[in-house]
């Protein structure tokens, strides 16, 4: 089975308000099936436009059709700066594909959890928000959901909330931004090529009034953001894909509850049954970790497609600008990867490359066409693979570039010995139709 329709979380989004609500359809003559994917986190920011100015932050996320997956994050803080100081945070993504009375059914569930919330420099606090976001898809075509958000003490300067808030509640901080709280938006898109059923929900939208801090009128930012689509699926005899791209990634075991410290940065993912020959894009401004990472604009692009005979293409390319890793250990104006896959009358052929603009790395210039799979060790930093390739033909045609990373044999900036840090990653994935 094949997705038929693929939406990007951007893209999602910017339709959302054209969503209708969902009609009880007749009982099929076929079941039907559903693809899915979903993604929660603790924060994301994008401007009046749409573009993305930070990505979901502590983020979990499932895509998949035919089998149960599940993903879970954390972080021990988050911090936008001028916007959002955020305590602890935890985010799981489950997708249950079952058999109910003979019949398929998807479920997805998110949960996001945010400890210590101080937003607008404190005009809006609260103690913790809890968000839990389920939807469902059923083999008659309807679909279903429950979302609910609790919002432990929180408190809006000048505005007095009630002891429960309701559902799409919505306050105004007078000259300064309207709130959203307990937010959720579901509904169906029906199309000829497949139906897709979304949910949207959050804890709390702030959306600027007039600039602050350094943002612009119109920039909203999500608390506890949560979206998740069920796609129509039908057999196929066509290939199937897999794969994504992302600037940045920084990974360490901190604690036993805390795992990751950045997330994936500009990530775009690869629709299962492909994207039609579009290309799907998420960008981002700028990237700051504070003492670790910052970097300028970095864009990541995927584009597939396939045939009815099996054969099918993909390529997948990230473009990571501004980059100063470490306070300088690692420096670049640019970096730039891509990952192609083929999969033509049975053979596949795989394509990776990487650029450099102006790659130093402790002092030492890194040449623009240093060879796949080179690795340094510098001393007080730790060992660095550069144009780091990889291939698997088992079961599935796989190829993965990454373009630095970097493996600490120091404690730095607060990250621990073993700390992980990646930079400029792309991967694609081609399964040939079962036989």
């Amino acid at each position: 089975m094949n997705v038929r329709k693929f939406v990007s979380f951007v893209a999602f989004a910017l339709v959302g308000a054209g969503l209708v609500a969902v009609p009880a359809p007749a009982q099929a003559a076929e079941p039907v099936y559903w693809s899915y994917a979903a993604s929660t986190g603790a924060t994301y920011v994008k401007l009046l436009d749409g573009v993305v100015q930070s990505d979901l932050t502590a983020q979990s996320s499932v895509t998949g059709g035919a089998k149960s997956s599940s993903s879970k994050n954390s972080t021990a803080a988050a911090n936008i700066l001028n916007l959002a100081e955020l305590g602890a945070v935890e985010t799981t993504t489950d997708a249950t594909v079952q058999q109910v009375l003979g019949q398929p059914q998807t479920t997805l569930k998110s949960w996001a959890r945010t400890a210590q919330v101080k937003l607008l420099g404190g005009l809006i606090t609260a103690d913790a928000l809890e968000t839990t976001v389920t939807t469902t898809g059923r083999a008659n075509g309807t679909g279903s959901y429950t979302a609910n958000s609790r919002l432990a003490n929180i408190k809006i300067a000048g505005v007095k909330l009630p002891l429960n808030i309701p559902k799409n509640y919505a306050v105004t901080i007078p000259g300064v931004a309207s709130v959203t709280l307990n937010y959720t938006l579901h509904g169906k898109i029906e199309q000829p090529e497949g139906d897709l059923i979304g949910t949207m929900g959050w804890a709390v939208g702030v959306t600027l009034l007039q600039p602050l801090g350094g943002y612009s009128a119109g920039v909203t930012l999500l608390v506890n953001p949560v979206n998740q689509y069920l796609s129509e699926v039908a057999p196929s005899s066509g290939a199937s894909f897999g794969g994504t791209a992302y600037g940045s990634r920084v990974q360490a075991n901190v604690s036993d509850a805390v795992t990751v410290v950045s997330d994936p940065t500009a990530r775009v993912g690869t629709p299962v049954g492909g994207s039609n020959g579009r290309t799907l894009s998420n960008s981002t401004l700028a990237v700051r970790v504070p003492g670790v990472l910052n970097t300028g604009a970095i864009t990541s692009t995927t584009m597939s497609k396939k045939d009815a005979f099996g054969n099918g293409e993909i390529t997948n390319t990230n473009r990571t600008t501004g980059i100063n890793l470490l306070g300088g250990l690692v420096k670049a104006n640019a970096v730039k990867v891509t990952a192609a896959g083929k999969l033509q009358d049975g053979q596949w052929t795989s394509d990776m490359k990487m650029e450099l603009v102006n790659l130093v790395i402790a002092g030492q210039k890194i040449p623009i066409d240093v060879s796949p799979n080179t690795i340094l060790n510098i001393a007080g930093l730790g060992q660095v693979a550069l144009n780091l390739q990889q291939t698997n033909t088992n079961g599935a045609y796989q190829n993965a570039i990454t373009a630095v990373r970097v493996t600490l044999d120091t404690a730095q900036a607060g990250l621990p010995i073993g700390a992980v840090i990646e930079l400029g990653v792309a991967y694609t994935a081609i399964a040939p139709p079962a036989a």
